[in-house]
């Protein structure tokens, strides 16, 4: 025990200077002074961005002319408080000394503390911002889609591993509601609220969509009981549950998912965002977890006290959820941990493919990777970004196999 804490110590400090940047992103780098004092006025524009748009007017006629002008960084405030990153993340400088300007370089025509730390860019966007602000995006993507892979494959993992082919009967009504209901569902979730899904704030709309999907699945299932009334659709058929999920998981395992992304995204008719990426991460992920949580039931269903659970006539269901998953969720945890590492990874190539376009351009590692293809001398574009990405993934990787190891021991 004490030498897996010794192993896995500096890979946790790792992924505590990554959390920190994620959720400190606007204190550390901001274009914007977090605090200002303007005759007299105390504002706070680099705090406001947090929740309100920048597009949005200050309704204050010299806030507003510094932010339709530009001067954030030169005007004269009586008092002002910038981040230690005095530069957003995608923040283009049209300055041409400050282009691919080296560590260390002071903004041209500024005081000494508008200083580019890791340098710039070819467009003249600050590599320090972008990060910062990549390391929110790569933990908000990792997090995210695997949230949403664990969540799949623990249902079908659960179904498939602790059902089998011949455990999981139905009524005919209510089997062939929810099938009837599949189409139904999708069509009103997602193809009839393609604008809405579109728009900017699109996550809460994908939100929206999976719980209309699950309302309306749930609906057609209880319309199919009231038909299981009838007596030809009241018999009760045995559903393949096994057999079913496991051709399904092939079948998701034999594509690629890099190349599934770039054609899904490039046939989306509302354009490219983080969170159409987070969602086809997440959709093209749940196998790993599935199938660790199948052969963890198919383990657990045998053993005593599951017999004695069925035996005190406990229903199939609540032995399953109350019993027999519980004790299956911990293979789980070590496959979400490098599941992480791998979403980063897949986040940082879609973005350096070009994936999310301007709204992800220097505000990505990926992105970054991509700017120094066209100043492959600037070792400072590419350098912090890709050391970022190995030691993040490393420490997960680190950490899963620390898992995976105290569980077998």
């Amino acid at each position: 025990m004490i030498k897996t804490i010794k192993k896995i110590k500096p890979a946790f400090w790792v992924l505590a200077v990554l959390l920190f940047m994620a959720l400190a992103r606007d204190f550390l780098a901001n274009g914007q002074p977090l605090y200002c004092r303007i005759g007299g006025e105390t504002f706070w524009p680099g705090l406001r961005k947090i929740w309100v748009s920048t597009d949005i007017p200050f309704k204050h006629p010299v806030l507003d002319s510094i932010r339709i002008n530009g001067l954030w960084r030169t005007f004269p405030y009586d008092a002002a408080v910038f981040a230690p990153v005095p530069f957003s993340p995608g923040e283009i400088e049209r300055h041409p000394l400050m282009v691919l300007a080296k560590p260390g370089e002071v903004h041209t025509g500024l005081p000494g503390r508008f200083r580019h730390w890791l340098g710039t860019d070819d467009s003249g966007r600050d590599v320090a911002a972008g990060l910062v602000s990549g390391a929110r995006i790569s933990i908000q993507t990792g997090l995210a889609a695997m949230s949403m892979a664990v969540g799949i494959g623990l249902i079908l993992g659960a179904l498939a591993g602790f059902f089998g082919d011949d455990h999981l009967r139905v009524r005919q009504g209510r089997l062939w509601g929810t099938v009837l209901g599949l189409p139904v569902a999708w069509f009103y979730a997602f193809i009839a609220r393609q604008y809405a899904l579109g728009q900017e704030g699109g996550q809460y709309e994908w939100v929206i969509s999976a719980l209309l999907f699950t309302g309306i699945l749930i609906a057609f299932n209880l319309l199919g009981a009231v038909f299981a009334k009838i007596p030809v659709l009241g018999k009760t058929v045995a559903v393949p549950a096994d057999l079913l999920i496991m051709r399904l998981a092939e079948l998701f395992m034999s594509i690629p998912k890099l190349i599934f992304i770039i054609v899904v995204a490039a046939l989306s008719p509302k354009g490219q965002s983080i969170w159409l990426m987070i969602m086809l991460l997440g959709l093209m992920s749940w196998t790993a977890p599935a199938r660790f949580v199948r052969a963890e039931l198919l383990r657990i269903r045998e053993l005593d006290y599951i017999a004695a659970a069925r035996g005190l006539g406990f229903s199939e269901w609540r032995v399953l959820l109350r019993h027999a998953l519980p004790n299956a969720i911990g293979p789980t945890l070590s496959g979400f941990a490098i599941g992480v590492g791998e979403a980063i990874v897949l986040e940082a190539s879609l973005s350096f493919l070009g994936f999310g376009g301007g709204e992800l351009m220097g505000k990505s590692w990926g992105t970054l990777l991509n700017s120094a293809r066209s100043a492959p001398t600037a070792w400072w574009i590419s350098l912090p970004p890709g050391l970022s990405i190995c030691l993040v993934v490393l420490s997960l990787n680190v950490i899963g196999e620390s898992l995976a190891t105290r569980k077998d021991a």
